[in-house]
């Protein structure tokens, strides 16, 4: 009796530890990002929602990929692929290139107003 009880709480473990694995992820990419560089005299502005990406002006439905730090998204046109380094800054698989880092817009108005106090002193 005990073996079948030990058996029955075995198999609802195993049943909720996969249940728990197969919960949707939190996606690290939503938000609002701007490109380090920039393209044409301006950095790329782009904006992730839960149902796609905001994208020269016009909204994109896409699908989000997302395992450990690396998140596919993937359009109807094409398929890129996004590299978490931290929360505040993703790197962008760009062909022809190597890299294209973006900073969440918070985190380059945090740092803007970092710089723009003169607080630097060589004598402090």
């Amino acid at each position: 009796m005990i073996k079948y009880i030990l058996i029955f709480i075995m198999i609802i473990t195993l049943s909720l530890a996969g249940g728990w694995s197969l919960l949707p992820t939190e996606n690290p990419i939503l938000g609002e990002w701007v490109s380090t560089d920039e393209i044409y005299a301006k950095p790329e502005r782009l904006v992730f929602t839960e149902f796609g990406m905001f994208k020269a002006g016009s909204h994109v439905p896409a699908d989000f990929d997302i395992s450990r730090k690396k998140v596919t998204v993937t359009t109807n046109t094409a398929t890129t692929e996004y590299l978490m380094v931290s929360e505040n800054m993703m790197k962008q698989r760009v062909p022809r290139q190597k890299w294209r880092f973006f900073l969440r817009v918070d985190a380059v108005e945090n740092i803007k107003a970092a710089l723009d106090k003169s607080e630097v002193s060589r004598y402090k």
